[in-house]
């Protein structure tokens, strides 16, 4: 497979969410033309996931990529659907995040010949939204012999040489407090519902703690208090944005966020009442998760990655949630290793030809060494 034909072609097909459609019927064609069984794991009417599947063995190792890319914004200076090449860098929406990876997977899985193991490949849609297409494919048979995800998402650090082997975990929560309605002729600071919002925001920042590469915080996404006429604001509703870092879990936060407000209304002798709950949507709050440091799997990975760049391999954990939490929260060996680039979700967002091709090299060698384990 020529690799810049084939990113070409790629960064052509318009996938912004949620309309990946076209990538996957691209990428049915192009496995099935190499002769693999391919199947649709279908969302919704329209929306799917590809899989695919080559060798025995009693566990699998899956190659994870995501159709979706986030829409075009202002500042580009190239056509996003049109891949300009520049030197080793090109240019292109999705390119980085992650058309390349997801090349890169296909390229290694038809290079690959697996004797002992099963190897997968999956591509999934709805990734930079709430993550249907890897929530359906966790849920599906499909998942259940395989012991180590390998995501070829962008490397947002170290480069090639960087393995992420941990997520925080992340989750929306919806909280109001409410007040008897009041004449602004009475008010009072003990009135004040806002005065008594500032006091929650400055619990809820103790809440903020930073370990090596490991952030937990809660932040406000939202908040609205407002009012019609001479009366004293009586209702504030607020959202707030959580990670979470293992071992705990989106519940011990949300008890912890529950038992702040509970003190608060004793501290207010119940002049305010609190509520605070997960946001709803249709799919779960992505939980944390974090790979052992002699997890097998990663040793391979770590030996993959020194042999062909030369560098002390750099496992880390990362600040961010994707499907990749998904597998990994489900005791699945989840690493992620991607190509070098820069500007992902932005304008001019590129990578690097010469890190697809090493990338590629890199997961073929894990392929080889994790078939004789």
């Amino acid at each position: 497979m020529e690799i810049t034909n084939q990113l070409t072609k790629l960064v052509s097909i318009q996938s912004e969410y949620p309309h990946e459609q076209k990538m996957g019927e691209y990428v049915v064609r192009l496995l099935k033309n190499s002769g693999y069984k391919v199947e649709r794991q279908y969302i919704d009417s329209e929306r799917f996931n590809v899989l695919a599947e080559k060798g025995t063995g009693k566990t699998s190792i899956l190659l994870y990529a995501h159709f979706d890319t986030v829409g075009i914004v202002e500042g580009w200076e190239t056509d996003p659907f049109k891949l300009t090449i520049i030197g080793d860098k090109v240019y292109g929406l999705g390119a980085w995040d992650m058309k390349a990876g997801l090349l890169a997977n296909i390229s290694a899985f038809q290079r690959c010949n697996p004797k002992n193991i099963k190897l997968k490949i999956v591509f999934c849609v709805d990734e930079e939204y709430i993550s249907l297409g890897g929530h359906t494919l966790i849920k599906s048979p499909f998942m259940d012999d395989v012991a180590c995800v390998i995501s070829t998402e962008p490397a947002f650090q170290h480069g090639l040489h960087g393995i992420v082997t941990g997520r925080i975990g992340r989750a929306v929560y919806d909280g109001t407090i409410s007040t008897k309605s009041r004449h602004f002729a009475f008010y009072e600071p003990r009135y004040d519902i806002n005065l008594v919002y500032a006091d929650l925001l400055q619990r809820i920042n103790t809440l903020y703690k930073k370990t090596a590469d490991q952030k937990q915080f809660v932040f406000v996404r939202s908040v609205e208090s407002h009012v019609v006429g001479m009366s004293i604001p009586e209702k504030i509703v607020f959202q707030l944005d959580s990670s979470v870092i293992p071992p705990k879990s989106h519940a011990s936060i949300l008890k912890t966020l529950q038992s702040i407000a509970q003190k608060l209304e004793k501290k207010y002798n119940s002049v305010f009442s609190f509520t605070i709950q997960y946001h709803q949507r249709a799919t779960p709050f992505l939980e944390p998760y974090s790979i052992e440091n002699n997890d097998p799997y990663l040793q391979f990975l770590k030996k993959s990655v020194t042999e062909v760049t030369k560098k002390e391999p750099l496992p880390y954990f990362r600040s961010s949630v994707a499907d990749e939490n998904i597998f990994g929260a489900r005791g699945i060996t989840t690493l992620g290793i991607g190509p070098e680039g820069g500007n992902a979700h932005g304008a001019n967002e590129w990578v690097s030809l010469q890190s697809i091709r090493k990338l590629i090299d890199i997961l073929t060698r894990f392929i080889s060494a994790a078939d004789e384990l």
